[in-house]
């Protein structure tokens, strides 16, 4: 696979051979999107977290806690997993940095 703007574009040929160079920039472009992705997923992420325990404090202030206890926590709980799982992209993000700074 090759990235051709902000695509990516299969490359079928086996004749084509890619330098350093141009796999130091894929391997760039591949970490400029890793953190892209991280930032567009964790700011609602974020936002959803807040309003979470927005609702939380209200509902403890109107005294209907124990009815919206069981989804909030549900709630919280998928934004856990969902919060852990845009912070592994970081992790790969890692990874391609340490692979390029090989090359």
């Amino acid at each position: 696979m090759r990235l051709v703007g902000n695509n990516m574009k299969s490359v079928s040929t086996h004749s084509e051979v890619l330098s350093a160079t141009q796999i130091k920039e894929g391997l760039d472009q591949l970490k400029a999107q890793l953190s892209k992705i991280h930032h567009d997923v964790n700011n609602p992420v974020t936002v959803i977290s807040g309003n979470t325990e927005l609702i939380r404090e209200l509902a403890k202030a109107l005294g209907v806690e124990g009815e919206l206890d069981g989804p909030l926590t549900d709630m919280q709980a998928a934004l856990d997993i969902l919060s852990e799982r845009v912070d592994k992209l970081m992790v790969v993000r890692k990874m391609v940095t340490i692979l390029s700074d090989k090359l």
